[in-house]
């Protein structure tokens, strides 16, 4: 059990983010009960109070956050029917009888999302036919939703063993790469869409393009301190790495030498890796 009491809704908005980041699925879905208590009392006793009014954005964002966040962990543990529920929960957000102008934004955006995400549940049930539909409302979507789309999207595609090569012709030329400016929510999505973009390429046969696309991740996961992703990576290159050519083989040789040397300041330890002793 995490230690939750006395924190307010933007404390527990960035302890989700950072769970999501950590694929902390589990934590998730406690910070997310605990959020929605936090806002659930306020909406219901004390909106024209304080702590209504040291909120950074709308009530009706804080209940959407925490239910969509809730809805991804148990999305991400395979629990497909209580991720239903949440997005039934976050598809109309009206009840909370807020009217102002961001709150009338943050109850369409939501209901905007929840028809998307039974998109991605149908997807990962393995009902290919939402596929079209779905490439069309990912069109409309932020470049950065974009990202987390395409990873839904790679995630049947692996689950179920069909080709997605279409969606992905269409869609690919608008994601934007993650940076050391990127919010760590951003970074995960392009990593973890990376990593599985190789797998998939993979297995479609795509060897050498497979193979620079784990080896940039373990460079950009590395850089952009995504721990989750460089593990991931670098797990994947070592499953294939009999399928890697001289010269992937030798900047993977580079990158792990120079990880060594950075990370233990040491460089006695990388010389190590070239040289044997010999009698």
């Amino acid at each position: 059990m995490l230690e939750l009491d006395g924190m307010n809704a933007d404390s527990l908005i960035d302890m989700l983010k950072a769970s999501f980041s950590l694929d902390n699925w589990t934590a998730m879905i406690e910070i997310s009960d605990k959020l929605i208590e936090v806002v659930s009392v306020i909406h219901a006793t004390n909106l024209d109070g304080l702590e209504a009014q040291l909120l950074k954005r709308s009530l009706v964002y804080y209940f959407g956050f925490s239910l969509c966040a809730k809805g991804i962990a148990f999305q991400k543990l395979g629990d497909y029917n209580f991720t239903r529920e949440c997005i039934k929960r976050y598809s109309n957000l009206s009840w909370l009888k807020l009217y102002d102008e961001d709150s009338l934004s943050e109850i369409e955006y939501y209901k905007s999302i929840a028809v998307a995400n039974a998109f991605v549940i149908d997807l990962l049930e393995g009902d290919t036919r939402v596929l079209p539909d779905y490439v069309e409302f990912l069109k409309t979507c932020s470049r950065n939703e974009l990202t987390a789309g395409l990873l839904n999207i790679l995630d049947s595609a692996l689950k179920y063993n069909y080709s997605v090569d279409s969606a992905l012709d269409e869609l690919q030329g608008y994601v934007i790469k993650a940076n050391a400016s990127s919010p760590a929510v951003d970074v995960h999505y392009y990593i973890e869409y990376t990593h599985l973009l190789s797998v998939y390429s993979f297995k479609r046969g795509k060897i050498e393009y497979a193979i620079n696309l784990i080896i940039e991740n373990i460079v950009l996961s590395g850089r952009l301190g995504d721990g989750s992703g460089f593990r991931k990576s670098t797990a994947f290159y070592e499953l294939v790495r009999a399928d890697a050519n001289a010269s992937q083989q030798q900047e993977y040789h580079y990158i792990m030498k120079k990880i060594i040397e950075r990370e233990f300041n040491d460089e006695k330890e990388a010389f190590v890796i070239d040289h044997r002793i010999t009698d």
